[in-house]
């Protein structure tokens, strides 16, 4: 005889004769006729050489193999339904990978909370934060090293699509007995003979050179650190003087340790973006992030301005 190798429609069939009792009720179950089920089991008896369960009991009782293929369709069956399911919401745009990619260096403070929250969301998506700060994340997107970045700025590229996120106020920051704080304003020539300390990023990257200083010809003294904490410390020491989100900066100035001053009559805003590949605007769980970005951050963070779609 032609070996009966075990399959998944073998266990199926055996947990709904356990579940419904009778061989009628099992066959409609499976979608089997009587006759159809019951060679099944027969095909099953004859492989193994025992009876899987007493033809003549109501409810039907199993014998100790039936009992064993049993427990084994309970372990197997839960675990292949999870993987189809797992699978539809792959074809849905359920489940994926989604890397991030940033471009400043203060992202994280806003950025973390509403990973949080995505997790909780979406828990068959696998999110990382591409390791590092990045100049170029576009180029991250487009060979498929990222999967949606942060950016300062939009430039137009192919294949790129761009969604605002929101927009935040720079402030100058300083040691308390530092000169410039007794200005309650800061003009681009109070930058002129100043130490800033900045992030150590190309000019074009920082909006204070990019949107004040350089049309205004003014190019300070210039010192670099890779920590915004670190930063603060240099500025509250009178090593310098910086300009940083207001939302960076708020815990220090709340503890005391350095003042904040707005910088022009208007004030210096920056913009922050989410970039994606254009091929992945539909994939559902990457638009979601991009919005539980949006709603958490506001959440978080109340003093940062919405951006229009």
């Amino acid at each position: 005889m032609k070996p009966i190798f075990l399959e998944l429609r073998h266990l199926k069939t055996l947990l709904a004769l356990k579940e419904s009792g009778s061989v009628s009720l099992a066959a409609k179950r499976v979608y089997l006729t009587q006759s159809a089920l019951s060679h099944q089991i027969k095909m099953l008896e004859e492989q193994y050489g025992l009876p899987l369960f007493e033809r003549k009991t109501q409810p039907l009782h199993f014998t100790p193999a039936g009992e064993r293929l049993i427990k084994l369709a309970h372990e197997i069956i839960p675990k292949v339904v999870e993987a189809e399911l797992d699978l539809t919401r792959v074809k849905q745009g359920e489940a994926g990978e989604l890397r991030i990619a940033v471009e400043c260096h203060t992202c994280f403070d806003w950025l973390m909370p509403s990973m949080d929250k995505f997790r909780q969301d979406w828990p068959l998506v696998e999110l990382d934060i591409v390791s590092g700060f990045h100049i170029d994340t576009i180029g991250l997107l487009l060979s498929h090293k990222a999967d949606w970045a942060v950016v300062s700025a939009i430039e137009e590229t192919a294949g790129v699509s761009y969604k605002p996120l929101f927009s935040y106020e720079m402030v100058g920051i300083c040691s308390k007995d530092h000169p410039l704080a007794n200005k309650s304003i800061w003009e681009a020539e109070d930058f002129t003979n100043e130490t800033l300390i900045t992030y150590p990023v190309p000019d074009d990257m920082l909006d204070i050179f990019r949107k004040l200083l350089n049309h205004n010809k003014i190019n300070p003294t210039r010192r670099t650190s890779e920590l915004t904490i670190a930063i603060i410390q240099l500025v509250a020491s009178k090593r310098g003087i910086a300009a940083l989100p207001y939302w960076a900066v708020k815990p220090y100035l709340e503890k005391g340790y350095i003042v904040a001053k707005r910088i022009t009559e208007n004030g210096l805003y920056s913009n922050l973006y989410g970039a994606m590949r254009e091929s992945d605007i539909n994939t559902a769980y990457i638009g979601d992030f991009h919005t539980t970005v949006k709603e958490q951050s506001f959440s978080t963070f109340p003093d940062l301005i919405v951006l229009d779609e």
